[in-house]
């Protein structure tokens, strides 16, 4: 799993984050991070 964060848009693996206590990015310390999404499109039908 793959985040970016916020502050410095570094991604950040899942092993990079455990490396500190709590949820921090190793190379800002910024505690904002956002899960990168796949590029799927998913189409929902109308009603």
């Amino acid at each position: 799993m793959v985040y970016v964060c916020h502050s410095c848009h570094k991604e950040v693996t899942r092993e990079g984050l455990q490396t500190l206590p709590g949820v921090k990015c190793p190379y800002c310390g910024g505690r904002i991070l956002y899960k990168i999404r796949p590029p799927v499109v998913k189409r929902v039908t109308g009603i």
